[in-house]
């Protein structure tokens, strides 16, 4: 959760609270900027292959605000507006790639749009065989 200040006696506190605990003042809550910086989500992958490896997944990260992060060997800035792909075996990660979130929108156009055009020429030449075949 966000933490601010009160801008009247400065006291630290929530920044979903309406007014200041120590003094009453109304809090600025829209200066609170409670947007997540980042989303991700774990997909399941399928093994097709002998030498694809068992527990694997995909996992998807929206990165939408510049975040740094300090640490005593020094500090890392990880840019915002982009998505980042990485390929998990058990507990470790294999393989990344980052795109922008212009590409990764176009990704999801393509998925989208793809997997409709499949399912209807499915069903297109499903119609066909049942009408030259007669079966089901």
């Amino acid at each position: 959760m966000t933490e601010v200040f009160c801008p009247e006696c400065r006291f630290k506190q929530p920044g979903d609270h309406k007014f200041c605990y120590r003094c009453g003042r109304t809090m600025p809550r829209h200066l609170a900027d409670t947007t997540p910086s980042k989303r991700a989500r774990f997909f399941a992958g399928v093994r097709v292959d002998q030498a694809d490896p068992e527990n694997a997944f995909l996992r998807v990260s929206c990165y939408r605000k510049e975040q740094t992060f300090e640490s005593p060997e020094g500090s890392v800035v990880i840019p915002g507006s982009h998505v980042r792909f990485s390929i998990w075996v058990n507990d470790e990660a294999k393989c990344v790639l980052s795109v922008p979130e212009t590409e990764a929108r176009d990704l999801s156009q393509f998925i989208e749009e793809s997997m409709r055009r499949l399912e209807s020429e499915s069903v297109i030449g499903h119609s066909r065989e049942t009408r030259i075949t007669g079966e089901l």
